[in-house]
């Protein structure tokens, strides 16, 4: 019978002591914001772990390579235009 309340004692000396930091406001915000990196980094670790994984997009290839036209110089308007109409 005298260990319960020896025992209850104890606990009441432990709990009101301030030795358990989830008694204080500034205890209970460090354990929360542990709570928070802990869950952030896991939820981080399994995206980079399943973008990885997952197939790269890749970019669309040119069947042939672009032909760029080239002359010997400029070329006005009204030169090009009496060309077209003398080979027709």
């Amino acid at each position: 019978m005298k260990k319960i309340p020896l025992f209850l004692f104890v606990a009441l000396i432990a709990l009101t002591h301030g030795s358990c930091s989830y008694l204080t406001s500034n205890g209970r915000h460090q354990a929360a914001y542990a709570r928070y990196i802990r869950h952030s980094s896991h939820n981080r670790m399994k995206l980079q772990r399943k973008l990885s994984s997952s197939p790269k997009i890749q970019p669309p290839r040119m069947q042939s390579e672009p032909t760029v036209a080239t002359s010997t110089g400029p070329e006005s308007v009204t030169t090009s235009a009496e060309q077209a109409t003398s080979e027709n």
